[in-house]
């Protein structure tokens, strides 16, 4: 009763000392145990008091304290304002070189929902397809080439080829670990070291909770996978999630090097590390090498319906890091991304030479906050498919960012708990910008 039980309840025995006969033969059963039992118990227990000090309860202690902490700033974090449609269309059209990162589902997806009927459309959400009103829009921006579109997405290399093959943009499948100009051919992006041997084991438990849930569904990819039970009954449905969340911790993936992202209505299982905001310096790494990209990027719009796990790709381009009201720390980026060594094919490496400054002369040029291309992770000889690759020149050296804060747009879409600078309430907001933002560049006029 003093709470000793729950410390060294494996290697004592335990008794209930109101059981007058309960507690003798206990004594009776400790007074005959051999030597060698008396030990094993012993060592159990020295253990695990050993292991659990009041040290280690009380640095627990505090670490959960902290996250609840920031878990409560979260949900009292303000909504960031809706999109300013006028000021981005002006700044657009007055930079000289622009970035356009896409997310795809729930961004330039046509909407699920059904008037008059409850919920969304099953088939239509597993089926993704482009919003048919965004044809004319994208080709239009596509065919300026002042701008490169990037559409980032979490969906497999055959959903953006089928929706996106026949413009001129840049598609990045599964959170980036795919990537290709739709003229050329698919090369991945993977770092060297990245494992995916569990890969085969989550699809048999995702294959199983599928057939016991129904109206669930699970998408394989080769790099994640998801879970997705929307559309089944609300309370079934989380019972199934932990469930499957119980099978995969102590199961396939109890020593594997994964993340597990949950959705609202999703469970997702991808390598660490793979985030949306890891993965754009290797692609704008490949970008600036196919020479897609000669003259530094001066403005950039980021817009997607992004899981919490991703948002680190609205920070990525912040010029401006501004101080957090609420106190939640906000990831922090390096000083310049340049063109970096790891642009150079394997094999013909050399040193990377001293690279200038930027000759901007405005103030906010010199102490922006942008991330480097990093070079830690490098790719394989195998890592891109096709036609060899040249290396880029000895003086191909410059700043491929020259971002002010005035033109950085960062947008959630559907999210209000968002570390993006603004928000859009849905697809439908997004078709609407996207038509006028490629009529203000056919015409000139914002």
């Amino acid at each position: 009763f003093a709470g000793a039980a729950q410390s060294l309840g494996a290697g004592a025995i335990l008794v209930n000392p109101w059981n007058i006969t309960e507690v003798a033969a206990s004594i009776g059963q400790a007074l005959n145990m051999t030597c060698e039992e008396r030990e094993k118990r012993h060592r159990h227990n020295f253990v695990h008091v050993t292991t659990h000090t009041a040290q280690q309860w009380a640095e627990t202690f505090v670490s959960e304290l902290n996250d609840t902490v920031i878990e409560a700033q979260q949900r009292i974090r303000q909504v960031p304002p809706p999109l300013p449609i006028g000021d981005a269309i002006k700044h657009y059209l007055q930079s000289n070189n622009r970035l356009l990162i896409l997310g795809f589902n729930a961004t330039l997806t046509e909407s699920v929902n059904n008037p008059g009927r409850r919920g969304g459309d099953q088939i239509k959400e597993m089926d993704l397809k482009l919003h048919p009103e965004l044809k004319e829009p994208l080709a239009a921006l596509c065919s300026d080439p002042k701008t490169t579109i990037v559409v980032l997405s979490g969906s497999g290399r055959h959903v953006l080829d089928d929706n996106f093959g026949k413009y001129n943009m840049w598609l990045a499948a599964e959170n980036g670990m795919f990537l290709r100009f739709t003229k050329g051919e698919w090369m991945t992006t993977m770092p060297e070291h990245l494992n995916l041997e569990w890969v085969e084991s989550v699809r048999h438990v995702f294959e199983y909770f599928t057939d016991r849930t129904p109206r669930s569904h699970f998408d394989p990819r080769e790099t994640l996978l998801v879970w997705n039970y929307k559309y089944s009954d609300v309370e079934f449905g989380r019972l199934q999630a932990r469930d499957m969340l119980q099978h995969l911790w102590t199961g396939p993936i109890s020593n594997a090097s994964v993340d597990v992202v949950q959705g609202s209505r999703s469970v997702e299982v991808r390598a660490v590390g793979v985030t949306k905001g890891a993965a754009i310096d290797r692609i704008l790494g490949e970008i600036v090498h196919s020479k897609s990209i000669c003259t530094p990027i001066d403005f950039v719009l980021c817009i997607g319906h992004f899981l919490g796990k991703d948002e680190d790709l609205f920070s990525f381009f912040e010029p401006e890091l501004p101080s957090d009201p609420t106190g939640a720390p906000r990831s922090k980026v390096a000083d310049a991304l340049e063109v970096p060594d790891a642009l150079k094919i394997p094999g013909e490496r050399k040193p990377p030479s001293k690279l200038p400054t930027s000759k901007s002369g405005s103030k906010s040029s010199h102490n922006k906050t942008q991330r480097p291309v990093s070079n830690a992770e490098k790719k394989t000889n195998n890592h891109v498919s096709g036609s060899g690759r040249k290396s880029p020149p000895e003086n191909m050296s410059w700043h491929v960012l020259d971002l002010k804060g005035e033109n950085y747009f960062s947008c959630a879409v559907g999210r209000t708990r968002t570390n993006a600078r603004y928000v859009l309430g849905s697809s439908e907001e997004v078709v609407f910008f996207l038509k006028e933002l490629a009529g203000a560049s056919f015409t000139g006029l914002p």
